[in-house]
C-alpha cells in the first residue's frame, strides 16, 4: 500500500512539472515581423485551427537565416555573398538585414546543408548570414515545437 501511494505520488509530481513546461498557446506572442508573411486574419486562423503551424513559421522567420558578425569554430560552407540568392525582381538593402538580425527565409531561397552550416557574406565586412544544418536545424525546431506541447 505504501509502494502504491509514493508512486502514485511520484507520478503526480513529473506529470505537474511536464505540465509546467508547456507554454499555452493563449501566452504565445506572435511577432509583428511575422506581418511580413502573414495577415493578421491568416495569424489568428493558425492560433485557432493550427497552433503547431502558427509557431514553427514563427520560429523559422527568425531563426532559419540569422546575422552574426563572429565566426565559431564550426563546419561552415562559403555559399558566396548573400546577394546571389537575391530572388528576382526584389531589392534590399542591407543595413535593415544586420539591424533585424535575420533573413526572411520565405522570401529568400537560402540553402541549407544536412550537416554543415551555410555561410553567406554580406558586403558590409564582418557580417555574415548562417543557415544552421537540418540536423540542427530540426532538433531546434522540435525542441520550440515541444515548450508549446506539439
Amino acid at each position: 500500500m505504501k509502494k502504491t501511494v509514493l508512486t502514485m505520488v511520484m507520478m503526480g509530481a513529473m506529470l505537474i512539472s511536464f505540465a509546467q513546461q508547456h507554454i499555452p498557446m493563449s501566452e504565445y506572442y506572435v511577432t509583428p515581423q511575422l506581418s511580413e508573411e502573414l495577415t493578421a486574419a491568416k495569424v489568428e486562423d493558425l492560433r485557432a485551427n493550427n497552433p503547431a503551424e502558427l509557431v514553427r513559421v514563427n520560429y523559422t522567420m527568425f531563426n532559419y537565416a540569422t546575422v552574426i558578425s563572429k565566426l565559431w569554430d564550426g563546419n561552415f560552407q562559403q555559399m558566396g555573398t548573400l546577394e546571389q540568392y537575391l530572388p528576382k525582381g526584389m531589392t534590399y538593402l542591407e543595413e535593415d538585414i544586420i539591424q533585424k538580425g535575420y533573413v526572411n527565409p520565405y522570401k529568400w531561397n537560402l540553402p541549407q546543408d544536412d550537416y554543415r552550416y551555410n555561410l553567406f557574406k554580406l558586403r558590409r565586412s564582418g557580417y555574415y548570414v548562417v543557415v544552421l544544418p537540418k540536423v540542427t536545424w530540426e532538433e531546434r525546431l522540435n525542441a520550440h515545437l515541444h515548450q508549446y506541447g506539439f
